[in-house]
């Protein structure tokens, strides 16, 4: 789901790296496990492939040849929106350390508006490398590189929407219990204002980059849903701002069993997920505000006559 400077953009200070160096080692707390080869595969960390929760990238990356599909409707659009958002990412992992990722995020005329309108939206594209496992396997590691581009002109009345954005991240994650039940994370990504993609540019300073962090933590328990909590935390002070804004991200998923009507003849891996956005503060020419989406993502492989890698798919 997605949702005045100086014209000069200012780059993030060095001293950015320290700090996410240290959110990894809060995750890292020590606890008492089984080593990570002497559990069921299904019992290891990120066996679901599990890559994002609430728009934060997690450390987890699928097996060789794995291809997905993930379509995330704004559903909130329809009610406070004259168009609709409707982003559709296309995933493939080259291998199970590395996957990219290429999609559009159009803008659909709202049927229930009067002055509904569109727009081809957004281009997008990602690549993501897992660093390794560590600590047994119940500490991962992942950086990666998102970037997402206007088509043409954006329908929003918000200033950054219509720039280029380019966001690095560093995400981890640990697993907090002996099954690998309770999950911690934290990811750490800055986005990057780029060209100004606007027809009509009417001589304002460009917006400032956003540093955003987003800790949280999941449960997943044997059966068909998962339960996650997060939070997002953005700041544009890296970059001379002085605002900041704060988010609260409950979800859940509903992995679809076997016989399930409308899904049984399907090949493939399914995951429905519920996020509901609470907006706790506001940051200048930033989408929040309390907002709700469903994202559908559909898995398989395409090689199904390979083999899967001996080690995990963390």
């Amino acid at each position: 789901m997605l949702k005045t400077r100086n014209p000069r953009l200012n780059h993030p200070r060095t001293g950015s790296p320290l700090w996410l160096a240290t959110i990894a080692c809060i995750l890292a707390i020590p606890a008492t496990s089984l080593p990570a080869q002497d559990l069921p595969e299904h019992e290891k960390i990120g066996y679901n492939l599990l890559e994002s929760v609430s728009k934060a990238p997690l450390p987890f990356t699928g097996e060789d040849t794995d291809f997905s599909i993930d379509i995330k409707p704004k559903l909130s659009d329809f009610l406070h929106e004259s168009y609709v958002r409707l982003p559709i990412e296309f995933e493939y992992s080259f291998t199970n350390k590395r996957e990219g990722t290429i999609g559009l995020i159009p803008y659909l005329p709202n049927p229930f508006d009067s002055d509904a309108v569109s727009s081809d939206g957004y281009f997008t594209f990602g690549l993501k490398q897992r660093i390794d496992d560590m600590l047994d396997g119940r500490f991962s590691l992942a950086a990666g590189f998102d970037g997402k581009i206007p088509l043409e002109e954006i329908p929003s009345p918000l200033l950054r929407e219509s720039y280029d954005q380019y966001m690095p991240y560093l995400t981890a994650a640990y697993a907090l219990d002996r099954r690998n039940r309770w999950l911690a994370y934290s990811t750490f990504q800055y986005s990057w204002v780029g060209k100004d993609r606007r027809e009509n540019r009417t001589p304002v300073d460009d917006p400032p980059s956003l540093a955003i962090f987003q800790p949280g933590i999941i449960y997943q328990p044997q059966g068909e849903f998962r339960y996650g909590l997060s939070f997002e935390y953005k700041t544009d002070r890296l970059d001379g701002g002085s605002d900041d804004g704060l988010k609260i991200v409950p979800s859940v998923t509903w992995f679809p069993p076997e016989g399930t009507p409308y899904f049984r003849r399907l090949v493939g891996h399914f995951e429905i997920t519920l996020d509901l956005e609470y907006d706790l503060s506001q940051i200048e020419e930033e989408e929040y505000g309390s907002d709700f989406g469903v994202g559908l993502s559909v898995r398989w492989r395409l090689n199904r006559a390979k083999p899967p890698p001996e080690e995990s798919v963390l």
